[in-house]
């Protein structure tokens, strides 16, 4: 399920912006489509997530998505023009946000209490990613970007053929709650601690926007190849898969906060030097090689921390506000500031490495360890 849903990000997330921009486009109207795709999953993901939390069908959902993403791919074939881009790749956006959450949701119920098994699964989506990218730099070499929605419209189908291969999930009760309770006496306990750590996750895809839309431009301007950079950016995830690996170790040895501060840190020092010394080869491999902390360590340090902070029968609404604010309210502000700042210069990165130096500050400062977070109460009946 990871490895085919993580292959459509393969295409999407490096190479969309230059489909637009050979389509006509300027760089800052494909960010602002870039950030509308990100910025539906401000609302969608929690409407999708509510549904499949209220009726227990979470496949139903993530097949509805795959549908939706495959259907849109392909229009985007059928026209050109701002508005036209703009409509396509908004609903394929909402399409998209109805997925991951129900997928996270269902391998964290599989997983139960060994939760940070999760980045042994999670690898496979890095490994997907690392194929379809390094397999598209090859073929952009030689091919024009309209193969790009195609593969994006065969991968959909794919991946919704892929899900008849998992079980449905049956539905989590709720807890019996006594007739007292107040209207917020549903709502997961220690919301300052949730706040916390959407605010961390906001501020962390901030920085990561420049990353995920503009790097093969960038590299382009610097004089890298289409195969150096397809390279480059899979590079980058296979570092991510050893993260993905070892990272139930770490948990064993390392509390949550401890964990995303030293990501957090690396992650500013990594938007800095690319920002300096992008035309270096050498600089460049050894910022992707920060990937694995970068992106891999702070997602499952959220994703876990997301399992303590909210109840198993709200696990879709825990992974819905990840996204939501991720995803989301994140890159979709970062890719608007970043189209807003683009000049083909690293001043992009300059203020990714702010974002994330705010999101360092709030995690060193705010996080506290689970085992001083109230769980998730249960009143008697």
């Amino acid at each position: 399920m990871y490895l085919l849903y993580f292959t459509l990000f393969g295409v999407f997330v490096p190479y969309i912006a230059r489909f637009l921009t050979v389509n006509g486009l300027t760089e800052q109207e494909a960010s602002t489509i870039i950030a509308v795709v990100n910025g539906v999953n401000v609302f969608a993901p929690f409407l999708f997530s509510v549904l499949a939390d209220r009726s227990g069908r979470r496949l139903f959902y993530i097949r509805l998505g795959y549908v939706g993403m495959g259907v849109f791919y392909l229009l985007a074939l059928a026209g050109s023009g701002f508005w036209y881009y703009l409509t396509v790749f908004g609903l394929f956006g909402v399409f998209l946000s109805a997925v991951l959450p129900q997928m996270e949701a269902i391998t964290l119920a599989i997983l139960g209490q060994e939760r940070s098994r999760y980045g042994q699964i999670r690898f496979w989506g890095s490994l997907g990613f690392v194929v379809v990218v390094w397999t598209l730099g090859f073929l952009l070499e030689t091919y024009s970007v309209a193969i790009l929605p195609m593969a994006g419209g065969v991968l959909s189908l794919l991946m919704f053929l892929s899900t008849f291969l998992i079980p449905e999930q049956k539905k989590t009760a709720v807890p019996t709650r006594p007739k007292i309770e107040t209207a917020h006496s549903s709502l997961p306990i220690d919301r300052p601690q949730i706040a916390i750590l959407l605010a961390v996750i906001l501020f962390w895809q901030i920085g990561m926007a420049p990353y995920n839309t503009f790097f093969d431009l960038y590299l382009r301007l610097q004089g890298f190849s289409t195969t150096s950079i397809g390279f480059l950016i899979s590079f980058g995830a296979v570092c991510e898969i050893a993260i993905f690996i070892y990272i139930s170790r770490l948990f064993t040895h390392f509390s949550e906060r401890h964990l995303m501060s030293f990501a957090l840190l690396l992650t500013v020092f990594r938007w800095l030097i690319l920002s300096r010394f992008a035309d270096s080869f050498g600089i460049v491999l050894l910022s992707q090689t920060l990937h694995a902390v970068t992106f891999g360590m702070v997602h499952s340090v959220a994703v876990h921390r997301i399992g303590h902070l909210f109840p198993a029968h709200k696990a879709s609404l825990g992974q819905g506000m990840y996204v939501a604010f991720g995803s989301g309210a994140g890159l979709f502000i970062g890719n608007l500031l970043a189209g807003w700042l683009w000049q083909g210069t690293g001043l992009v990165y300059q203020q990714a490495a702010m974002w994330c130096l705010l999101a360092l500050l709030l995690t060193w400062f705010g996080f506290k360890d689970p085992e001083k977070i109230s769980p998730p109460a249960v009143p008697q009946s």
